[in-house]
């Protein structure tokens, strides 16, 4: 503080004191440093000085002391805030270290070596996805409904340069034909009144690959926009002017004959020619039923792992009927059905009176045909007949001609199991010898034959048995 000689006589020791402390207090907030509040209040608590003077010190400490707890507060604000970003940080690369772990893990599960198919046709069109996975080149996939068009897709996806990008399905039957355009192309905001910006599944796949699932379906107004985009790579939104460049794999699938579609005139030739690169076509599962056992033993074990349940094993009568079945609804109803007999067994083995009924159906149609049927179900066993305590001779309980699933080492050939053409009379005959064997009691037939009463009870009621 600068005050002149005569400022200096005119101060009492006491006066100046205190001014020289302010005067340093103000020195020390500069640097911050708070630690002479308490020295202050201490010169002013006697009232020593004149009341103004007395009042501008203490008003001083105040401040002094509203300055220091402010300065606390920040520190610790930013302390928290410190705290806060290595926890996002190291949030963050938890979350990559994830990500790029499931990553991986769908590189590993749509791997084409990993797809079930040991069938000569599931081999070839494996083969040729191994063959062009890494590329870009457009893609036509064709098969039945349910014969896994889109997983087939995902691998070409999965195994490409382009697995780190986005993969993107569009169901072109599922979208009305007024929004098509919006969902496929974009639209700009402001094209109509309340209508907002909106990316497209084509900008939305920029660096992916987008799967135009049922694209036969597609309305023809689009055809020739998508014609545009794929041999420009540009893409304009709806209303708009600016260009984007895309990168992006385009894959088509369909379950119909795009020929006819095109000499129809529902389909345009020059799109059709430019999706159709390359073409792959999956077999229904009746055309090869070298794949169906394998497949069930694949959706067993996942739909057992998916509801924390022990993987049931599957009866002869029931894997025979399964086997022989067409499958219209190719492998998608081969894995509705195996996750139905997961959801509804309780007793860990599933029975022929468990199957659905169209399944039991078709076999019942065809008692007397003989079926010769590849099993390589691995841990499942031919449940006998009749139980070892029953008073029936274990030979008894085998039909002539029939076997059980014996164990194999691994890569060997899979065991033929010869379904006798006399099977429902066997049925039959096992039943009734049981039934007298227990006098009539249905609850001790049933343990002989190792089934439940209720089992026990559909048996009866569909062979007409009375007893």
């Amino acid at each position: 503080m600068n005050t002149t000689e005569d400022d200096h006589e005119s101060l009492s020791p006491r006066l100046e004191q205190l001014l020289t402390i302010m005067e340093h207090i103000c020195n020390d907030l500069a640097w911050g440093r708070y630690d002479r509040a308490g020295e202050l209040f201490e010169m002013t608590r006697n009232a020593e000085y004149p009341s103004p003077l007395a009042k501008l010190a203490e008003s001083f400490g105040l401040m002094l002391v509203k300055v220091e707890a402010r300065e606390y507060r920040l520190e610790g604000m930013v302390t928290e805030l410190r705290r806060v970003g290595d926890e996002l940080r190291e949030a963050r690369r938890r979350l990559l270290r994830e990500n790029q772990g499931l990553k991986q893990g769908l590189v590993e599960r749509y791997s084409a070596k990993r797809i079930v198919g040991q069938s000569p046709p599931m081999r070839a069109v494996l083969g040729q996805v191994e063959r062009i996975a890494d590329t870009s080149i457009s893609v036509l996939i064709t098969g039945e409904t349910g014969t896994g068009k889109e997983l087939l897709a995902k691998a070409l996806h999965y195994n490409s340069p382009r697995k780190a990008g986005p993969f993107i399905a569009l169901n072109c039957s599922a979208v009305p034909e007024t929004l098509f355009e919006r969902e496929l192309f974009g639209i700009e905001k402001g094209v109509a009144t309340g209508v907002l910006m909106h990316r497209g599944l084509l900008e939305q796949a920029q660096g992916g690959t987008l799967l135009l699932d049922e694209i036969a379906d597609m309305p023809l107004s689009c055809q020739g926009k998508l014609l545009r985009v794929l041999e420009e790579r540009e893409l304009t939104r709806v209303g708009g002017t600016r260009v984007l460049q895309l990168d992006v794999r385009i894959l088509a699938a369909t379950n119909k004959d795009m020929t006819l579609a095109v000499q129809s005139g529902a389909f345009r030739g020059d799109l059709f020619f430019r999706l159709n690169v390359m073409s792959l076509h999956l077999p229904p599962l009746r055309e090869r039923r070298e794949d169906i056992v394998p497949l069930m033993r694949h959706f067993l074990d996942l739909h057992s792992r998916s509801m924390g349940r022990d993987q049931p094993r599957l009866a002869k009568s029931a894997l025979e009927a399964l086997a022989s079945y067409d499958w219209p609804g190719n492998v998608r109803e081969l894995s509705n059905e195996m996750e139905r007999l997961v959801a509804l067994s309780f007793v860990g083995e599933i029975h022929f009176e468990d199957l659905s009924p169209g399944i039991r159906g078709n076999q019942e149609r065809e008692p007397a045909a003989t079926t010769s049927v590849a099993l390589d179900l691995g841990h499942v066993r031919a449940r006998p007949s009749i139980s070892s305590e029953s008073a029936e001779p274990p030979a008894a309980s085998e039909p002539a001609g029939s076997t059980c699933i014996p164990s194999r080492e691994p890569g060997s050939v899979p065991p033929i199991v010869t379904v006798p053409g006399s099977l429902l009379a066997t049925e039959k005959m096992l039943i009734l010898n049981a039934l007298r064997s227990t006098q009539g009691n249905k609850t001790q037939a049933a343990k002989v034959l190792g089934i439940s009463r209720e089992g026990l009870r559909k048996k009866l009621k569909r062979l007409g048995i009375t007893e």
